[in-house]
This record gives C-alpha cells, structure tokens and sequence, in this order.
C-alpha cells in the first residue's frame, strides 16, 4: 500500500509564505517528519523559509521487534519468540521556490538599517510584538556585498537572452535566511511621530507577516520600526473566516468573504 499523506497545516501542493507554520514534528513508530530545502524546525515545529510551493518526498526503512509470548505445551511453560517488521516513513518537506519571485539564500545576519520580512508571533499588550525575522528584503541601499549566497540554495530563476545583449542579474526581491532571527516592535515605533496612545493590537496581530526596518541590534532581539509608509503588514489572516484580507485603507484590512473590517498597519506597496 503506498504510504499515507503526513499532516499538515498547509497541504502538499499549495504555496506557503516565510514563516507559515507546517507541522508539528513530532516523531512516531510509523512517521517521522524532516526539514528539507526552505524549511526550518523551531520549537518542535516544522516553519516555511521560502515564498513557495510545499512539496514532500518519502523514503521508507524497515524496523524489527521481537515479542516473547508463553505457551504451556505438556503441563510446563515453554517460551516462543515471535519477531516481526513495522515499516517507518520518513517524510522529507521542501518549498519550492515560486518562480514569479527572485529568490537567493544567506548564510548573514540582519544588519542595522536592514528591511526584514517577518511574522508577527506575539502581541503583548500594551507594549511591543515579538516578531520572527525570516527574510531580508533589499532596497535601493541594499548591495550585492551585504550578504554572501547560500550554496546549498537554487539558484535564481534567470531569462533566457541572446549574447548580443544580456540582460543584467535582477536584484533579489527575497534573501530568506536559514534560521530566523528574534525581534521586538515596540510601542513607539509603530506609525509616524506614533504615541503610547497607540494600541498595538490596532496595528498588528499574532500570525500577521510584515515588512519592518532594523534600528538596532538589541541585547537579545533586534529593534524594530516600522514608522515608514512602506513598511507594515502584507500579510493578514482573518480571525473569524481564515481567509486572507485585503487592505482598504493604510489603517484597516476586510476579509473578501466575512466582510469584517480589522485595524492594521498597512503596508504602502512597494515600487520595484
């Protein structure tokens, strides 16, 4: 019999964003999951590093168990050994890389100044978020020095062009990180010229994945801003229907399906 699907959050075949959650990895007698290419384990689960599609391969190993069981055959006990093979999956989980996006890898750390992509993954109340750093997103003050590539990464989708005139190498709009990175956004750092007056639950939630500017490089975390027009959420899921909503002003975002209204710190699109 073939083996079975592993579970997860996100089905095999659908495309996931840095930072979407996939699995829990927990290990069992017949199934064990693994972090393959764009995707990390962190805290016993199993995270997308790549905007792409999850795809799984599987490979199978055979593991041996002997059980004793007593018989009485004559009046006496006697002991039979009874052996048998349980075969255990191995399920290897990848992103492939979408090939609308140019994508490369880092092995650098986020740096002062940098624009990061990130998924917000708790909200405390009424001071700062922690978000997870997954990516850094280059801007025009980004150059191709700031980060070394990531061999063991695909190499970026390039246009086929004749000799005569070849095209340059575009800049890439995602450099995912292999592991994330920890950092805070504050309760100041929200909007422009932004006051303690300002909820932070009115600008962002658990799960949102935004886009933020590195002001410095705290003891633990990384100090995050994200007073920019161009910097804030791009990604937002509805609580009530769990599907994805659409921004309609710089301060709110509707669900296409509930047509509830929720508060955000909108992202401005960015002009590439």
């Amino acid at each position: 019999m073939p083996p079975s699907s592993p579970n997860l959050r996100h089905p095999i075949g659908t495309t996931v964003t840095p930072g979407d959650r996939l699995a829990l990895v927990a290990t069992t007698k017949t199934m064990t999951l693994i972090a393959g290419n764009g995707t990390y384990i962190r805290q016993g689960h199993l995270y997308a590093s790549l905007l792409g599609t999850v795809c799984a391969t599987t490979t199978a190993t055979a593991t041996a168990t002997t059980t004793t069981a007593t018989t009485a055959a004559g009046g006496a006990g006697q002991e039979e050994e009874c052996s048998s093979s349980q075969e255990n999956i191995s399920w290897i989980i990848s992103i492939q890389p979408s090939s609308h996006s140019t994508i490369v890898g880092t092995t650098t750390c986020p740096r002062v100044n940098m624009i990061i992509l990130g998924r917000i993954t708790r909200v405390i109340l009424p001071t700062h978020a922690m978000v997870d750093i997954v990516a850094i997103v280059p801007d025009e003050n980004t150059t191709s020095n700031e980060y070394q590539r990531d061999s063991s990464m695909p190499e970026a989708p390039t246009l086929q062009s004749s000799p005569s005139s070849p095209s340059p190498q575009p800049k890439p709009f995602i450099i995912p990180l292999i592991e994330p990175y920890s950092g805070i956004l504050r309760q100041q750092d929200l909007r422009p010229k932004s006051s303690l007056e300002i909820r932070i639950d009115d600008c962002y939630q658990s799960g949102d994945v935004i886009l933020a500017r590195i002001l410095a490089s705290g003891e633990r975390d990384y100090i995050l801003s994200t007073a920019e027009a161009e910097l804030g959420v791009v990604q937002a899921i509805c609580e009530k229907s769990g599907y994805r909503m659409e921004p309609v002003s710089w301060k709110e975002m509707q669900c296409p399906i509930s047509l509830v209204r929720e508060g955000r710190k909108v992202a401005k699109p960015r002009r590439r």
